[in-house]
């Protein structure tokens, strides 16, 4: 399998899966008492520790650097996916291969790398709430495969 080919679709998969969990954990934010924006500014933390994990307003810097960090995660688990996934695959691969890859991110967000580099969600929302979260990465990755395959 190409590389670039890998590379190219894990963009475009990583970035929808950035976008549904990024819009999941601002509702799960909301539902639970702060700002939508807050857990988004929350991944700065590994910048800026004390006030992003603070911080519930919007603002280039915190907001920014959120964004930013947030998105090229998912096109890291987007990378992931598309090379487990292969370019071939049928439904049930598309689904499992994108729940498989959530709960791995899962599993590495928030029980293998040092605290200083976890989302840093946990500030702003329960750990109820990661299953939706982690399901909505997964279902991301899933949605962009299933229209990506559909456009070839």
């Amino acid at each position: 399998m190409n590389i670039f080919s890998i590379v190219r679709r894990a963009f475009w998969s990583g970035s929808m899966a950035a976008a549904t969990s990024a819009a999941v954990v601002s509702r799960e934010a909301v539902n639970n008492g702060s700002s939508a924006i807050a857990p988004i500014n929350a991944v700065a933390h590994c910048i800026w520790p004390g006030e992003a994990m603070l911080d519930e307003r919007p603002s280039f810097r915190l907001t920014g650097a959120g964004v930013f960090i947030h998105w090229g995660s998912g096109v890291f688990w987007g990378l992931a996916f598309e090379a487990l996934l292969g370019r071939k695959a049928s439904p049930a691969r598309i689904v499992g291969t994108a729940a498989a890859t959530a709960a791995l991110a899962y599993v590495v967000d928030y029980h293998v790398v040092p605290e200083r580099v976890t989302p840093g969600f946990e500030a702003h929302v329960p750990q109820r709430s990661f299953l939706p979260i982690y399901a909505a990465l997964g279902a991301g990755l899933a949605l962009a495969a299933f229209v990506g395959r559909s456009r070839a």
